[in-house]
């Protein structure tokens, strides 16, 4: 996969988790990705705009908050590619929570204002945590790209250095080609050679002959050369070409004579790749004492030197793809994975294939069930399972924030060694990956890139979690919604009317749709005990208004404005609000914003009937027509204001009951008069010659 859709896939991954727009630009402010965001409508124009009004773009040379607008920001990143290029990374729109009126009101009377204030939903409105903690996460995206194209020119490099190979040496280009094969075409070529080996060098100052063309080679593979030690002992410490003859008496041979080797004549060569020997290429005679071509022996030198850059840049460019392919393969989960196990089982395995591991595991937290730890693992044995998953739950889960987030090697009672990485993200820890190793010298180099590996499959975790958690919650609300309508119906007309004045109120005064969806939900949830909601809300934002809420009705005191708007609509739904609450709601400004908000939206019809005719007597008094009528003391309460023309808001208001029971009473009213509507009512009650004083 090349480094352009593996980019694009980072980007959508952390459009997604910041809630942002975010797209790449050149320095010419030309688009060189897809824009990344999560909402869908007219995000190319806006993008477009919001490139364009970023004063300054090249001088920008760290990340940063970026003034469009008094007020109107966006992030900026510098992404340095290469000597000739510089991109920019442009993140926006945001706006902090404190000062969205003021910038509300700039767009409403400045002309360049307009075009952002058609899109005003699409401005993220944030607290200055918030604007800090996407800063970093910004950031970390800018650092990933930035390293994803170093990374491609690294790579780059290395092909170019493959290429030139390539052109030096034609027949290493084969597939099939290896250093086996190319000893086996030098000896070819040379008849009078016996044997040609080739002795690799492994760590610190020992070399193992890996490669071997002649009689014995199974007795030869796997010698060890020692350092200082016989003829090529001495080559590794001279680190020259060496060439002897008329050895077949000299004591040194009888080593070889051990493993069937008796040369007349020896060569050693070191094969140096920069400043460090490699390897000692050797080959002898046993026919004769053979004068070797130096030449032949150096460019056969060269050739091997050549060849191991190759395989080293190959295993290194296997790694860097490996470590790329694994980052698009998280992302791209990302937002597309319903189930927490397949997103840990692939980092099992990505783990496994990194560090070459024996075994691996990992212990994990289930999502929607209370103080439960899973394990799944491949390649270790049940009962030790068992056994080191309670080892790793006590070390790792004791603590609920974390504090590191770095990996570390542990010894199980077995001897066998494991490197432990947390899985985490935003200081919560969802698990823990534990890989099988060798040695911590294995390890050490991939460190960063498993640390990394953590972060990156805590993230998915928690968009899922947040994703699974928000499921639930609409389950139970609208579960509950439904008992409320089958058990209460007053109580669930009430909601439902207080769910549409906040839907439309919220939006007036500015409120996100999180913080809107909780009051929501809170319509519903007030009816309900608070034991019953403790443990099965996982919603954050809905759990803090009701428990302001409860508080509040216990401490006869609201003290969250959330909650302020909650009080404020249930009153004027007809709930029953204690007196001390009822007066610190009408001395809020909020109070008086939406009665002035309600009064512009109120609509309402009526007609006045005129000039008909009496089809009964007149005069009749007010007890003769709630008599004939078969009115109740209520219904005739409220037949009585509507001949006095006022609405159903205002009736409510009048006799202190609620909406819901006006419209009830006036349904049965309509019925007994056998009309229906309000001015045919009002019509034949005045033929009756009832009029309210």
């Amino acid at each position: 996969m090349g480094v352009e859709k593996t980019l694009q896939n980072l980007q959508d991954g952390y459009a997604h988790l910041l809630d942002l727009m975010v797209v790449l630009v050149d320095e010419k402010r030309l688009l060189k990705t897809k824009i990344s965001y999560p909402k869908k409508g007219n995000e190319e124009f806006l993008a477009q705009q919001m490139i364009a009004s970023i004063p300054a773009l090249t001088k920008i040379k760290s990340t940063i908050y970026v003034d469009v607008l008094p007020g109107l920001k966006v992030l900026a990143a510098p992404i340095i590619t290469n000597s000739q290029e510089r991109l920019y990374l442009i993140g926006g729109m945001l706006v902090e929570d404190e000062i969205f009126d003021a910038l509300k009101k700039y767009l409403q009377e400045h002309k360049e204002g307009a075009v952002f204030l058609h899109n005003l939903q699409s401005v993220k409105v944030v607290s200055n945590d918030e604007k800090a903690r996407i800063l970093a996460t910004f950031q970390q995206l800018s650092s990933s790209i930035q390293s994803l194209y170093q990374n491609q020119v690294y790579v780059d490099a290395f092909q170019n250095k493959i290429l030139n190979a390539k052109w030096a040496v034609e027949n290493i280009t084969d597939e099939r080609f290896n250093l086996d094969v190319l000893i086996q075409q030098f000896k070819n070529l040379n008849p009078d050679l016996s044997f040609v080996g080739i002795a690799v060098h492994k760590e610190e100052e020992r070399y193992l002959i890996q490669h071997f063309a002649g009689q014995s080679m199974d007795r030869v593979l796997g010698i060890e050369v020692a350092l200082g030690e016989g003829f090529l002992g001495q080559v590794i410490m001279t680190e020259e070409y060496s060439y002897w003859t008329h050895i077949q008496e000299d004591p040194r041979l009888v080593t070889y004579r051990k493993y069937g080797l008796s040369p007349r004549s020896l060569f050693c060569q070191p094969i140096k790749v920069g400043n460090q020997t490699k390897g000692l290429l050797f080959g002898g005679s046993e026919k004769e004492e053979e004068l070797f071509d130096p030449v032949d022996i150096s460019i056969l030198a060269s050739f091997i030197g050549v060849f191991m850059v190759q395989q080293s840049l190959k295993e290194s460019s296997n790694h860097h793809f490996l470590q790329l392919s694994t980052f698009n393969e998280i992302f791209s989960v990302m937002t597309k994975v319903n189930n927490v196990k397949r997103v840990l089982y692939i980092l099992i395995d990505m783990g496994m294939n990194i560090l070459s591991g024996s075994f691996a595991c990992v212990l994990f937290k289930e999502i929607q069930v209370q103080n439960k730890l899973s394990l799944l693992s491949r390649g270790m044995k049940n009962e030790q399972l068992s056994q080191y998953g309670r080892d790793l739950g006590k070390r790792h889960f004791s603590n609920k924030l974390v504090e590191k987030t770095e990996g570390m090697f542990h010894e199980l009672t077995n001897g066998e060694l494991v490197y432990e990485m947390p899985i985490t993200f935003r200081s919560e820890l969802f698990g823990v990956l534990s890989i099988g190793i060798r040695s911590k010298d294995e390890v050490k180099p991939y460190i960063p890139f498993l640390s990394s590996l953590g972060i990156a499959g805590g993230i998915s975790i928690y968009l899922l979690q947040k994703e699974l958690t928000q499921q639930s919650d609409e389950k139970l609300v609208n579960l509950l919604t439904r008992l409320l309508e089958k058990n209460e119906s007053e109580k669930y007309e009430r909601s439902v009317e207080a769910r549409r004045l906040i839907a439309g109120f919220a939006k007036e005064i500015g409120l996100d749709s999180k913080e809107i969806s909780a009051l929501e939900n809170a319509c519903t949830l007030i009816y309900y005990e608070q034991e019953m909601l403790l443990d099965a809300i996982s919603d954050k934002e809905t759990m803090e208004i009701m428990q302001h809420y409860y508080r509040a009705q216990e401490w006869k005191k609201v003290k969250n404005d959330l909650v302020m708007l909650l009080f404020i609509i249930l009153d004027r739904v007809g709930e029953k609000i204690a007196q001390p609450i009822k007066q610190q709601l009408q001395n809020d400004p909020l109070y008086k914003t939406f009665v002035e908000w309600e009064e512009r939206n109120y609509m309402a019809e009526i007609e006045i009937p005129f000039g008909q005719e009496n089809d009964m007597e007149l005069g009749a008094e007010q007890e003769e027509i709630k008599k004939k009528l078969n009115l109740s003391n209520r219904e005739m309460e409220v037949l009585h204001q509507v001949l006095k023309g006022l609405n159903n808001r205002e009736i409510a208001q009048s006799l202190f009951i609620s909406d819901h029971t006006v419209k009830n009473h006036m349904t049965n009213i309509l019925q007994k008069l056998g009309v229906t509507d309000r001015s045919q009512a009002i019509a034949k009650v005045y033929q009756m010659g009832y009029t309210p004083q």
